[in-house]
């Protein structure tokens, strides 16, 4: 099984002009996220589907492969399945890594391709465990819940279970940015039709439940920094200083 990642790029951010080529400690946003997708076992190819020949200059100088999308791509999905057209016809499964994980964990990778060893899997993405409250609490932080084969129920920005009589010990899972998808199933979500659902909440994963596709969560221990904001530049840099 031949498995590929790509990492959708785009300049067009609103909360941080120029996002993937942010300068975090010293190296872009975008070349941040593919040096930790190449760090993954297993993986075939890591790949930057981009509309910006900004970004895929920048892209070729540190040795990677650019794959130009059209600049009316409506989001990474549409973007990433753009560029797995590009791909031969080898691949079976197909990463899409955000571009805004910058600490996205290889082992995270591992565990998300190593799903698809199961026929039965079309879908998967991580979700971890989440014990801050104001994580909890915080809309920009997606939470979710499963059921007993672990395939996701829903996706919300409010803190799900809601637990009405405040009398449980109540474990809350986040989701982490990455999805990953059989190469067929992917052709087949870009034509799914828009859902109130996702217009609500502006989750694009919700209009893959509500079509009846099932996506598969991977439970992993990892505390993800998606960068969004100048704040979260920061905090990225005050863990790699720490870490190095």
């Amino acid at each position: 099984m031949k498995t590929a990642i790509i990492i959708p790029s785009r300049l067009g951010s609103t909360r941080l002009p120029r996002k993937p080529l942010r300068q975090i400690d010293g190296m872009t946003l975008v070349e941040r996220v593919y040096r930790q997708c190449k760090k993954a076992a297993g993986i075939d190819s890591v790949l930057i589907a981009t509309d910006s020949d900004e970004i895929a200059k920048h892209v070729h100088s540190f040795g990677a492969e650019a794959i130009m999308t059209p600049e009316d791509c409506v989001n990474g999905t549409e973007r990433v399945a753009y560029a797995a057209r590009h791909l031969a016809e080898g691949y079976d499964v197909i990463m899409n890594v955000q571009g805004d994980e910058p600490l996205i964990d290889p082992a995270v990778i591992e565990l998300v391709a190593a799903a698809f060893q199961d026929e039965k899997v079309k879908i998967a993405t991580p979700i971890s465990p989440l014990r801050d409250r104001a994580d909890i609490e915080n809309p920009n932080i997606v939470k979710v819940v499963t059921d007993s084969h672990d395939d996701i129920l829903y996706f919300s920005r409010s803190p799900i279970p809601h637990d009405r009589d405040a009398s449980h010990q109540v474990k809350y899972w986040k989701h982490i940015g990455l999805y990953a998808f059989r190469r067929s199933i992917l052709e087949e979500i870009r034509h799914l039709a828009e859902t109130e659902l996702e217009n609500i909440e502006k989750l694009e994963q919700l209009r893959w439940l509500y079509h009846g596709y099932k996506i598969r969560a991977v439970r992993v221990d990892y505390n993800s920094v998606e960068v969004n904001t100048e704040e979260d530049v920061q905090k990225v840099e005050a863990i790699l200083k720490h870490n190095s």
